[in-house]
């Protein structure tokens, strides 16, 4: 009868609550960019997809809540204390068996990373020891591990406090290289404006991903908990991983830039200068034509959009991210060859009617100094307008008008140029940070490379 009452007893009492993420605690570092602070608050891809974790299982924590410590101790403390999660974590072979995972958040490539003057060249670890150089490490991290683990010599490896002393060892000269993440690397050499160009990864040592990692001995249903969370996530599409959502790249025919090939491709000196990038950084985009004014709406109206080759004035700074830039960009009022047209200066246009055509900036500059444009839908429009009689003169890009010219088979005459400007990739402000990074990196260092040979081609001439 006692037991009967004991059972009936056990019935009526409320279950346990069962175990939630806010038992865990949450370690990160400076890693950007994907874990780091801005001010007094943390940022980054890892931190946005932890608080979506926890949106996603109802857990009353924030990015508030996650401790912010130098790697080598956030380490050792999730090796040592229970219900500990650490990231972002490089998952590898000998890591495996220490924790459990989370993941993946991203792809990260650590590289040996040289001072672009070193003229270091290395094809693998072995050339690295036969050399003898001196590389900067960080205790723990997998750049160092990954070194010791290839039996590269203890005094090769000189141990930095932080990735920002490391950097600085690299960039006085006290280190050759410097083991560390490609896209972490470069994200700092901007924030302390160091020119990108001026360093080059000589030799990729790990591509792996990262993760959340926590401790070995946590709750297994805690891990299931968080990764149903992140891959319910992923499979909405609501995550801004690096290599998740699809990044479009929108365009216009703007030759020699970008235009329609006659195989139906889009082409040009920025595609190609793009495609490029992307491949050396290991990313991927979609390359769309469109009418301009659609273009660069949809770049800053439409997530994960960009535009190119996009003029970079004060109107349109805030509403994008700049990557590039990827050319020169001179503009010029043109007219015909053989028309009575003269005129050294913008305000001599105001009396004619100038071509332009939708959301071009080199017409919106000429008509906030008040010329009346004449707007066309497209670029290659002025041209047939120009032979028509419908405007006097044009203002555009000097290599536009030389090539569409030549297309056409017309003679222009330049009257004056009027503004000198770049060229870039402008970027709703969602896609990630960490392909931003990854790609002005990249472009960076093919148009330092590029310059390179120029100078070279100079001298051997």
């Amino acid at each position: 009868m006692r037991k009967w009452l004991l059972f009936a007893l056990c019935l009526l009492l409320p279950a346990p609550a069962s175990a939630g993420l806010d038992e865990l605690t949450f370690i990160t570092e400076e890693y950007p960019p994907y874990n780091y602070k801005h001010g007094e608050r943390l940022e980054g891809l890892s931190i946005e997809t932890l608080e979506r974790i926890f949106e996603e299982t109802a857990t009353p924590l924030s990015r508030d809540d996650i401790h912010y410590l130098p790697w080598a101790r956030g380490y050792e403390t999730a090796l040592t204390d229970p219900a500990t999660v650490l990231f972002s974590t490089t998952r590898t072979e000998q890591r495996e068996s220490l924790f459990q995972w989370v993941g993946p958040i991203a792809t990260d490539r650590v590289t040996l990373i040289a001072r672009r003057d070193s003229g270091i060249e290395l094809d693998s670890l072995d050339d690295l020891m036969t050399g003898t150089y001196r590389v900067a490490v960080i205790r723990e991290d997998i750049g160092a591990q990954r070194l010791q683990e290839a039996g590269i010599p203890s005094d090769q490896l000189h141990l930095a406090m932080s990735n920002v002393s490391a950097l600085k060892m690299l960039e006085r000269g006290r280190v050759d290289l410097w083991a560390y993440g490609e896209d972490v690397a470069f994200w700092l050499m901007e924030e302390h404006n160091l020119p990108i160009a001026d360093f080059m990864s000589v030799l990729t040592i790990s591509k792996s991903d990262l993760y959340y990692a926590l401790h070995r001995d946590t709750d297994p249903d805690l891990v299931a908990r968080m990764q149903t969370a992140l891959d319910a996530l992923r499979r909405r599409g609501e995550l801004g991983n690096i290599h998740g959502a699809e990044v479009t790249f929108n365009t216009e025919e703007y030759p020699p830039y970008n235009y329609q090939a006659k195989e139906g491709t889009i082409d040009g000196e920025s595609t190609r200068l793009l495609r490029a990038a992307l491949e050396s950084a290991d990313l991927t985009a979609r390359f769309r034509l469109l009418p301009w004014a659609r273009a660069i709406a949809e770049a800053q109206l439409r997530e994960n959009h960009c535009v190119y080759s996009t003029a970079r004035t004060p109107e349109r700074e805030p509403h994008f991210t700049w990557i590039g830039p990827l050319g020169a960009n001179e503009w010029a009022a043109f007219s015909l060859a053989d028309a009575a047209v003269e005129a050294d200066s913008l305000d001599e246009l105001r009396s004619l009617r100038v071509g332009s055509f939708r959301e071009d900036a080199a017409g919106q500059l000429a008509e906030r100094q008040g010329v009346p444009i004449v707007t066309a839908s497209a670029e290659r429009e002025n041209i047939a307008r120009l032979q028509a009689g419908l405007i006097d003169a044009w203002v555009t890009n000097t290599q536009t008008a030389q090539y569409l010219a030549s297309e056409a088979d017309i003679e222009l005459r330049q009257l004056f140029i009027f503004h000198d400007a770049q060229l870039y990739l402008a970027c709703h402000p969602s896609v990630p940070d960490a392909y931003v990074t990854r790609l002005q990196a990249a472009i960076d260092r093919l148009r330092a490379a590029e310059s390179i040979q120029l100078e070279s081609r100079v001298v051997d001439s």
